[in-house]
């Protein structure tokens, strides 16, 4: 009996998604397969010509069929690499982005090696940038802030999946409502996107969860109210980093006194002006 090979199955899976809503339906094919395979990426298309057993093959079918849907690659297969962690991804929470990671990068730049920096992740959702965090400042004080329950608890479970459990502590908190102490560092992927803009968005973007893109008729609510108070819980020279929105830069440096903040705007690995990075400046 012959079974059908990998390529063959990312061939016919290709062709599938193309006619739904995927932008890159090869790419996101054969991130499906290595999962259902259990192997990385780049070793599934090193032996493309690999036989797949009729019981990874179903598994397959039905990812490619969730992915159909809309669903999202990373809460179909259930979880993501982030920063080299593997965390769970459901729809407790975003999943998390590439230019995210670059975030945390940035964030990492401001620390020399071996560094215990005092960390506050706001708006964490999945908990990913403050275990990132940990993982590259293992002396650091972390903390994550959400509203949401659920996504603190599916931080938690993130926490004890990659044995950081004992680094991060978890908080719930509209915001900096239950926030005592001060930081070095203040960093928050909030809801950026505006409210009428929600209905355009792609259907993978739509299945996550509103409380999480929902920045009000601007975009901008949950970062006025971050960027108001947040010099009271940094540390003299703190930064706050912010994720925002393509076409939003100009707007979110004009809402910090240059008076008592440096800083300025990174570019993200597509040239996107999509992080602030703010200095207290006393």
């Amino acid at each position: 009996m012959t079974f059908s090979t990998r390529a063959v199955l990312l061939n016919k899976a290709e062709a599938l998604l193309q006619n739904s809503h995927t932008q890159q339906p090869r790419a996101e094919a054969e991130f499906l397969l290595a999962a259902v395979l259990g192997i990385s990426r780049t070793r599934m298309l090193a032996f493309a010509n690999a036989e797949v057993t009729p019981e990874d093959e179903a598994k397959f079918w039905d990812f490619i069929e969730q992915k159909k849907q809309g669903r999202p690659v990373a809460y179909i297969t259930g979880e993501t690499d982030f920063c080299g962690l593997y965390l769970r991804s459901d729809e407790r929470a975003l999943a998390p982005r590439p230019e995210t990671e670059e975030l945390v990068q940035y964030c990492a730049n401001l620390f020399m090696p071996g560094a215990d920096p005092d960390i506050l992740d706001m708006c964490t959702g999945s908990g990913c940038i403050a275990l990132a965090l940990a993982a590259k400042f293992p002396r650091a004080r972390v903390t994550g802030v959400d509203i949401n329950t659920d996504s603190l608890a599916l931080a938690a479970e993130n926490a004890r999946r990659t044995k950081l459990q004992e680094k991060v502590q978890w908080l719930q908190s509209d915001l900096f409502e239950n926030v005592s102490g001060c930081f070095d560092l203040i960093v928050s992927n909030p809801p950026y996107i505006p409210t009428e803009e929600l209905a355009y968005l792609s259907p993978e973007v739509q299945q996550e969860p509103r409380l999480a893109l929902d920045g009000g008729t601007d975009g901008l609510d949950y970062v006025r109210r971050i960027v108001s108070v947040a010099a009271d819980y940094l540390n003299p020279r703190g930064t706050l980093a912010l994720e925002i929105a393509l076409g939003q830069a100009n707007a979110v440096c004009a809402l910090f006194d240059p008076s008592q903040w440096e800083g300025g705007i990174k570019k993200d690995f597509a040239g996107v002006d999509r992080f602030i990075f703010a200095r207290r400046k006393f």
